[in-house]
């Protein structure tokens, strides 16, 4: 395995490179890290060139202190790397950011892998789109009461909870946990880090890349919604559903996530 901080301007990134063969480049959930992708990696290394790397205020990467691009950090990761084309593996917040790439450097991608694609609010939403962000937005809300009363221990266990529905006892202990050492970004009032001058959730239209949409059957409504959404948009897009994964499949359902992810790399 190698080990590189990476410089960006203002700041630097934490990756990891290991394994031999197509390149794959894994982007973590939000409030989490590039751990979460340890039990993937421990069998895609013997197939695959696997990178990844801590977002921006996560993990070990550093903290941000002025504006920048999610899609150039995701670039600069790869000229480290030397990775000129790969196919890009996300979950929840890393899957936005990995459309996003895609979007902006379709050349750069071989395919997406989009697990449990979180955009936030519908734009033009449907009766059943809102009734899904009225859900969430009810959440929110729910952890926001919990971390003033009680603190980031009931904040991450009650927010994996939702989330990580299908999670046996080790993989929520797992999230909750990393969660927990990620709490500088929970309780960020605004990430400096912007996507595409227009959001990629209004762009999947755009995507020339196969993308391939996982969703996990006790995922929340407006996940599973957006969804439908992008495999209906994007042009070369496959939605897979997972019935037993959650928001976090290769934790909650990890032969059939090792299937999805097997027949991507080819």
């Amino acid at each position: 395995m190698i080990e590189r901080f990476v410089d960006v301007p203002d700041g630097y990134l934490y990756s990891r490179t290991c394994g031999e063969g197509p390149d794959v480049v894994l982007l973590h959930a939000g409030a989490a890290d590039l751990r979460m992708w340890d039990s993937t990696v421990a069998w895609l290394a013997s197939l695959a060139r696997v990178t990844m790397f801590d977002f921006r205020d996560m993990g070990l990467s550093s903290r941000a202190t002025k504006p920048y691009r999610e899609v150039d950090d995701i670039a600069a990761v790869l000229d480290a790397a030397g990775v000129q084309r790969a196919v890009l593996v996300g979950v929840s917040d890393g899957a936005r950011r990995a459309l996003a790439f895609a979007c902006a450097f379709p050349d750069r991608v071989a395919r997406v892998v989009a697990a449990g694609a979180t955009f936030g609010e519908f734009p033009d939403p449907t009766p059943d789109e809102s009734a899904a962000r009225q859900e969430m937005d009810e959440h929110i809300a729910r952890l926001g009461r919990l971390l003033a009363d009680q603190g980031l221990g009931a904040y991450a266990a009650a927010d994996i909870g939702k989330w990580g529905a299908a999670l046996g006892p080790d993989e929520r202990r797992k999230m909750v946990g990393l969660q927990l050492s990620n709490a500088y970004w929970i309780e960020l009032p605004e990430s400096l880090g912007a996507e595409l001058d227009t959001p990629v959730k209004t762009r999947f239209t755009e995507l020339t890349v196969p993308v391939d949409v996982v969703i996990g059957g006790r995922d929340f409504a407006s996940t599973r919604l957006w969804a439908g959404r992008l495999a209906e948009q994007a042009p070369d897009a496959n939605l897979i559903e997972v019935p037993e994964g959650d928001h976090f499949p290769m934790l909650s359902a990890p032969a059939e996530f090792e299937r999805i992810l097997r027949q991507a790399v080819g």
